[in-house]
């Protein structure tokens, strides 16, 4: 078991005081805040409802005037969380931890409008679980069936948006954060425990210079960043690499709804990405496709999305995984919140600094290379909970996931690693929100949901006509 560390000084960075605007926590829609005063009296259509319709379990969202138009605005989140799994038949060792998970603090600085925007988002893994995550099946920056901290740094990202430009809108973003490709973060998505495919399906953590367009329900995006991955959570020398890799990334969006609060949405995109292990340079191409959908429904708010992804490293065979994942917000505020994912996958496999039942057996050589890939198909079901009441969104959850388990290449036996091909694992705890409920994250300026919720002709987002000043 780990201890956690320093949870109140996480969640209590956005709780100083400010003017606020309650907003509603249903689901898994994004939670931005109203407009400013001077657009809301600009536009009447935009006015929230009245006070009295703001739901019971609804809670603030942290935001003060700064004056001159500007203002700021923040949540937090932590997820505190119990894993156990039991892959070694033979040895019948109990695998599992008690982790503060996902613990981060998001504060967004605004000019009038949005024109200007300076997005950051701070993640305290590095602190709160240094050792990794039990996920199996996850690989990435030297962790293997245990999830990697992520960068303390996670986003620092500032855009400006040009609202009405030839008809569409113009964003420019540049710093560090998500390069224009693939899908949302898993950090703002149903299931707790991230899928295999997060090192193919998105392009994170890299120092970036992005260009949006969106014209009606179409937007394209290209980015230009650094390639290097980073190599543990304090470390920003990916810098250095700016430069040497791109990504580009299409969508149309169909239905009501400026930008990310369409309701549905199918997306293409590619990468090119260069890094370099050993003084030797690497070169990928990566592909992903997906379909995305979120709305109301007579049987309750209904959020789905389909992806697939495919690496193609030079001189090797690659990776690719086929995601299929949805949540169900029932009842009339949406509190019961069932979901479920599939995912069928090829992860790398690299020699592990330990044997299995020790901690070196979920590390390798964050620079080797690999010597195989095994086949994994992953089942997760969950149930999460809102019982929340201001001043925090609590949302108890259970997750539990079969994992099937094969060989690929490489003559990799996985009962040489985990003592069985089949094996089940459970996770329990709560995500904890303050200021704020899940929000789409990977895209910037016009595609940002808090900027695009901001602009001159704002409507209240779908799902956010709780929202008040």
């Amino acid at each position: 078991m780990k201890r956690i560390p320093m949870t109140r000084l996480l969640l209590a960075l956005v709780l100083a005081g400010g003017s606020r605007a309650y907003a509603q926590h249903a689901g898994h829609q994004p939670s931005p805040p109203p407009p400013p005063a001077d657009t809301m009296a600009r536009h009447a259509h935009a006015m929230p409802a009245p006070a009295d319709s703001v739901p019971a379990h609804a809670h603030e969202m942290w935001m003060r005037d700064l004056g001159g138009g500007w203002q700021a605005m923040g949540m937090a989140q932590a997820i505190p969380t119990m894993t156990v799994g039991s892959p070694w038949r033979q040895q019948t060792l109990l695998q599992g931890g008690l982790y503060l998970t996902q613990p981060a603090v998001m504060l967004d600085l605004a000019s009038r409008d949005a024109r200007v925007v300076l997005r950051t988002t701070w993640n305290f893994e590095g602190w709160t679980q240094p050792h990794g995550e039990l996920t199996f099946g996850g690989w990435g920056e030297g962790f293997i069936d245990s999830r990697h901290p992520h960068t303390l740094l996670h986003e620092a990202m500032l855009s400006a948006n040009w609202w009405d430009l030839g008809g569409g809108t113009l964003s420019l973003s540049a710093g560090k954060g998500f390069a224009p490709f693939g899908t949302d973060d898993p950090m703002a998505r149903p299931a707790v425990k991230f899928p295999t495919n997060h090192h193919l399906s998105q392009v994170l953590e890299r120092w970036t210079a992005n260009a949006g367009y969106l014209r009606g329900g179409w937007s394209l995006e290209a980015g230009l960043f650094g390639g290097q991955e980073p190599d543990g959570p304090y470390d920003f020398s990916n810098i250095r690499s700016f430069g040497d890799s791109w990504s580009v990334r299409a969508a149309r969006r169909f239905g009501e709804g400026f930008g990310p609060a369409a309701p549905w949405e199918l997306s293409a995109s590619f990468a090119r990405i260069e890094e370099e292990h050993h003084d030797a340079v690497t070169r990928t191409g990566l592909w992903n496709a997906s379909a995305r959908h979120e709305a109301q429904h007579a049987v309750g708010k209904v959020y789905a999305l389909l992806e697939a992804s495919r690496s193609r490293p030079d001189g090797d065979d690659g990776y690719y995984s086929v995601l299929g994942e949805g949540q169900l917000g029932l009842g009339r505020e949406a509190r019961h919140q069932p979901y479920a994912r599939v995912e069928v996958a090829t992860r790398p496999e690299y020699t592990r600094e330990g044997a299995p039942g020790t901690p070196g057996f979920f590390r390798y050589d964050h620079d080797a290379h690999a010597m195989g890939a095994t086949r994994w198909v992953i089942s997760t079901l969950g149930y999460g909970y809102d019982a929340g009441r201001y001043p925090a969104s609590v949302r108890p959850y259970v997750e539990l996931q079969h994992h099937a388990v094969g060989a690929s290449r490489g003559g990799i036996d996985p009962r040489a690693l985990f003592g069985t091909r089949q094996f089940w694992s459970a996770s329990f705890g709560a995500r904890i929100f303050l200021g704020g409920g899940p929000m789409r994250m990977g895209s910037y300026g016009a595609l940002d949901p808090m900027a695009a919720a901001m602009r001159p002709d704002a409507r209240p987002m779908a799902g956010m006509e709780h929202m008040r000043h």
